[in-house]
């Protein structure tokens, strides 16, 4: 007997039928949708947390979620279709190459969101700067997208993009695992909340359910996940195995929804999924229905360029990849201008991606598996799967369901993704760590890296994320500043007691709704901040 022989692959410019064209198109769409939905998830998700509450951008977040998947779908036709621009040049690659959300940018994202929030700005506003800022640093991959290809290598070798991702997925993976204990918020304020009031901080992102962080009824939901992963990887088809990220949220979220807890003493069930989100969703949405103030957030702008350099790397190597599996070759005059096309289209995608109120949308590489295992790379297919995509955005049901996902279901999700970053950061270094100079720098880039990802306040003694809320007696950092009496808490003394006044009667005991009712006058309490050397709400031993 023969060897068998690989089935040929349909390459790009070949016609499928119309059915044909929708199951490939819906197969893409699926193995990118995880992808996706996140980012706009957490960042909105970061806006629902107590103590750090911006409601109306967390009343958002199902919005957000239908606006990334339309301009996932809209952007990822500019690469498909590819254009012809003068002097030579391309907009877009002419491959199955779907884009969406990088997650090089949550982090940033997330960082800024939450540190407007914190300092008491509009988050929707915070947003907004995060948005505008993005818009002018990707005119830095413009110009790096008419850098051939061959030169961008050297500038920004394997060692320089592969410690970058590696750290961007180590600190998106601990993001991952407070979701999966129930809620980044509760994670991070635990131990705070526990000494000041003696019990963990509640998570409240988990439908009527609020238990502790880390409560085993979260760890079950998110294990739900991630065994469904395992299984699918184990027994599932090929089909079944480019879908699982999106299965197996389907099926945390449907055992979530099967499953309730009930407070000791109460007789009452309580539901891990809450259905007045989606109760309260219009049928249909779409872009712009919910806009954010552009503007500039400054300290964001540096860390965005990094950002910008980082995807724009991680682009061509998706792209080379997308050529191989479409059985084209990946040197020569075509696959440069398709990597320049690509490039481009990038950098306009997340321009125009920002001013459709999300984050910069770059290349997605889970395609590329589809197709390896399909060998089906037709632009048709392609098409479909933007489509696909832009009904689901549209359909805003479909949004608020995404949006009402437990958190802990979120984070089983979200950790397996996140890893894979990681994965992919090491597959980058795996070619460059051969010489002695390419491990030391790895070496001391990862020391750093690694260790501000676990341990994020290690600098940060007497900062504002080391005593949250003013909770913490002292913080693990290289100054301390409360333990050595630099600086001092604040409490709020009363230079004039309340009075109620009746007549020639006065009383400094009684309310104000007690006075008013018995035809009193009556006088709120004078009060002011004062900074106290003393030990006041367990902070500091001055």
């Amino acid at each position: 007997m023969g060897e068998a022989t690989m089935p040929p692959v349909l390459g790009p410019n070949t016609r499928l039928p119309l059915l044909l064209s929708i199951v490939m198109g819906l197969q893409h769409a699926l193995a990118m949708l995880g992808g996706v939905i996140t980012p706009p998830s957490l960042i909105a998700g970061d806006a629902c947390f107590p103590w750090q509450k911006d409601q109306e951008l967390c009343d958002a977040k199902q919005y957000m979620i239908s606006a990334a998947l339309i301009a996932s779908g809209l952007l990822s036709m500019v690469q498909i279709l590819r254009f012809k621009l003068p002097m030579g040049y391309a907009l877009g690659t002419g491959l199955i190459s779907v884009v969406g959300t990088s997650f090089t940018f949550l982090p940033l994202a997330r960082e800024v969101v939450v540190s407007e929030i914190q300092s008491g700005n509009s988050g929707m506003d915070a947003y907004g700067k995060f948005l505008g800022t993005c818009i002018v640093a990707a005119f830095l991959e413009v110009f790096l997208s008419f850098i051939p290809p061959r030169i961008l290598r050297k500038m920004f070798p394997p060692v320089v993009t592969g410690t970058c991702v590696t750290l961007i997925g180590a600190g998106l993976t601990a993001a991952g695992l407070k979701y999966w204990g129930g809620g980044v918020f509760c994670a991070e304020n635990d131990m705070s909340r526990s000494a000041t009031f003696g019990g963990p901080q509640p998570c409240t992102g988990n439908g009527d359910v609020i238990l502790g962080y880390g409560a085993p009824e979260y760890f079950g939901l998110g294990l739900s996940v991630v065994i469904f992963l395992v299984f699918i990887q184990l027994f599932g088809s090929p089909f079944l195995k480019n879908c699982s990220v999106a299965l197996a949220l389907f099926f945390g979220y449907f055992v979530a929804g099967m499953s309730s807890y009930t407070p000791e003493g109460a007789t009452v069930s309580l539901g891990f999924v809450n259905d007045q989100r989606i109760e309260d969703a219009d049928v249909f949405t779409f872009l712009w229905t919910t806009t954010f103030k552009l503007g500039f957030h400054a300290p964001a702008f540096i860390p965005l360029l990094i950002a910008f350099v980082v995807t724009t790397v991680e682009t061509v190597g998706d792209i080379e990849a997308s050529m191989d599996v479409s059985g084209l070759p990946t040197k020569g005059d075509d696959a440069d201008s398709r990597i320049q096309g690509g490039l481009l289209a990038d950098a306009v995608n997340s321009i125009i991606g920002c001013l459709m109120t999300t984050p910069p949308n770059t290349t997605f590489s889970q395609n590329n598996g589809v197709i390896a295992i399909t060998r089906c790379a037709s632009r048709s297919a392609g098409i479909a799967c933007c489509i696909w995509l832009i009904l689901f955005g549209c359909f805003a049901k479909f949004g608020a369901y995404i949006a009402s996902i437990p958190d802990c279901v979120l984070g089983g999700m979200t950790t397996f993704l996140f890893a894979n970053v990681i994965v992919s950061g090491i597959n980058i270094l795996s070619s460059d760590c051969s010489n002695r100079r390419s491990r030391f720098i790895i070496a001391v880039a990862l020391g750093v890296g690694m260790g501000v990802a676990a341990l994020p306040t290690w600098a940060e003694g007497g900062g504002v994320a080391g005593f949250y809320g003013l909770n913490l007696k002292h913080t693990i950092g290289i100054w301390p500043a409360r333990d050595v009496c630099e600086v001092f808490p604040t409490e709020t003394i009363q230079v004039t007691p309340s009075n109620c006044t009746v007549g020639t009667y006065m009383s400094s005991s009684m309310s104000e709704s007690d006075c008013t009712g018995v035809g009193g006058t009556f006088v709120a309490a004078i009060t002011e901040q004062r900074e106290t050397k003393k030990c006041a709400n367990k902070n500091g031993l001055c």
